[in-house]
């Protein structure tokens, strides 16, 4: 398992403010200090048609708000009154017992994509309403697990409008970028969808990436177009981008492409971080540089380099004898216990750590693991058993050691173990994927809306602030 300073989704991970997911209309109000504002940029609030001619524009309409039962909205997008064509969307009534008739899913939340000039599909409603009673914002992903976020004012009601933000969601190492844009006027995040349930999507507002107006622009040109399904304009844009010199620009970019489903474009980007022309040669790599180009590379799935960079990082922390350091060898091991042809090099990473700072529980469960995978079976529960002692409702630790119980034939055990983890909410990406191999019924492998699913989110689900701590 992962050193406690590195644990995906747990507090210390975050690069900033994250606020509570909203997962329905009523979307959790979160709160964030007024200081931080640096957006320069914003999405526009939705205009309306209200039984217009076609030849009518949105800022005629809209100069005498009519209250109707039957209009079309229009997404707004960038900087001024842009429409966004082409763009998927998700709108709903805000704040009401109202919605939107003939959804397809009989929820009152209408998805669709805007046509050329922006326009959503014809909204029908029972109470008649103006513009102002929608919120309407950008849908990345299409899967039945969805979060969106609304920022307001610390102490207020009042909506935080045109603030640049990033999203993340944790993955197997580390928090990956899956959207990143302004605020509406009404204070909302796009809204993202995704087909797993364990992902818990975090908000970032004040990161080192969204204080750099320019630069953040572009990249929100770019992922705009990537929304779009128009890749090639996306590529056009970052061939004329200029907020590409630096390593830590570089990465900024592999790390939205990344989220845009271009790994291999991601991976180009990652490796230009590693090519330094004369005199830069000669010199060598900031940490801190270092650091954020290994967690790029932790997110690409990139063993060779994970290793050499974080070899090079530990060598620094032994000549610094830093105390409060995260376990870099222990992290390295449990990367590479995830590729079967790095088995050896986890084990060496793993003894490293235990001779370094000695025998912890997240440290000796990381050797168990390793050993499990290895075929030392009995020694590898072991180590486990010691460390789940310990670390009862770590989730990685209780995934692990419960798959390696199974594994080794011990169901019953398995069972009792995972069991007890769904009593406490014990949950997330690696429980997700240890349970779906063993075939547990846990709530979350049902249908998003049902029964099930409701009611472990009503005792589970509860929304949190996490740190701050470093820039993303």
């Amino acid at each position: 398992m992962k050193h406690p300073q590195q644990q995906s989704g747990q507090a210390g991970q975050p690069a900033s403010p994250t606020l509570a997911t909203a997962t329905s209309p009523a979307a959790w109000l979160a709160s964030a200090s007024a200081a931080c504002l640096a957006a320069v940029l914003g999405l526009a609030a939705p205009a309306a048609h209200a039984a217009a001619p076609a030849d009518s524009t949105a800022a005629q309409v809209s100069d005498t708000p009519s209250r109707t039962r039957s209009l079309t909205l229009t997404l707004m997008d960038g900087k001024g009154p842009a429409p966004a064509p082409h763009m998927p969307y998700r709108v709903f009534v805000t704040g009401s017992n109202d919605e939107i008739l003939d959804t397809p899913s009989g929820d009152g939340i209408l998805h669709g994509v805007t046509d050329a000039e922006g326009r959503t599909a014809q909204i029908r409603t029972t109470l008649p309403h103006t513009e102002d009673d929608f919120t309407l914002i950008r849908r990345i992903g299409d899967g039945p697990w969805g979060h969106f976020f609304q920022l307001q004012r610390s102490g207020t009601t009042e909506p935080m409008p045109a603030w640049p933000y990033i999203m993340t969601m944790p993955q197997r190492w580390g928090e990956q970028w899956v959207d990143l844009g302004y605020t509406t006027r009404q204070g909302a995040t796009a809204y993202f969808s995704h087909d797993v349930p364990a992902g818990s999507v975090s908000l970032h507002i004040d990161a080192e990436v969204t204080r750099d107006s320019k630069c953040f622009a572009e990249l929100d040109a770019v992922n705009r177009k990537f929304a779009q399904n128009d890749a090639d304009g996306a590529r056009a844009l970052i061939g004329a981008m200029r907020c590409t010199r630096s390593a830590e620009q570089k990465l900024d970019l592999a790390r939205l492409l990344l989220a845009a489903g271009q790994t291999d474009l991601a991976r180009d980007w990652l490796l230009q971080t590693r090519k330094r022309p004369f005199p830069d040669m000669f010199k060598p790599v900031d940490d801190a540089d270092r650091r954020k180009r290994l967690e790029v590379e932790r997110l690409l799935g990139m063993p060779d380099l994970v290793l050499e960079d974080s070899n090079a990082l530990q060598a620094r922390q032994s000549k610094r004898r830093a105390a409060d350091a995260t376990d870099l060898a222990n992290n390295t091991a449990y990367f590479l216990a995830d590729f079967p042809d790095y088995l050896p090099q986890a084990e060496e990473q793993a003894r490293r750590s235990l001779e370094r700072v000695g025998p912890r529980p997240y440290n000796q469960g990381t050797l168990g693991w390793i050993l499990a995978l290895r075929g030392q079976t009995g020694e590898g529960l072991r180590l486990m058993h010691l460390a789940y002692r310990d670390l009862p409702r770590d989730e990685e630790m209780v995934a692990d050691y419960g798959l390696a119980l199974w594994r080794s034939g011990q169901t019953d055990l398995a069972t009792r173990l995972w069991d007890e983890a769904q009593r406490e909410c014990v949950w997330g990406l690696r429980m997700h994927a240890a349970l779906r191999e063993a075939g547990y019924p846990h709530p979350y492998f049902q249908k998003a809306d049902s029964d099930p699913v409701n009611e472990y989110r009503a005792r589970c689900a509860k929304p949190r602030i996490k740190a701050k701590t470093a820039g993303l």
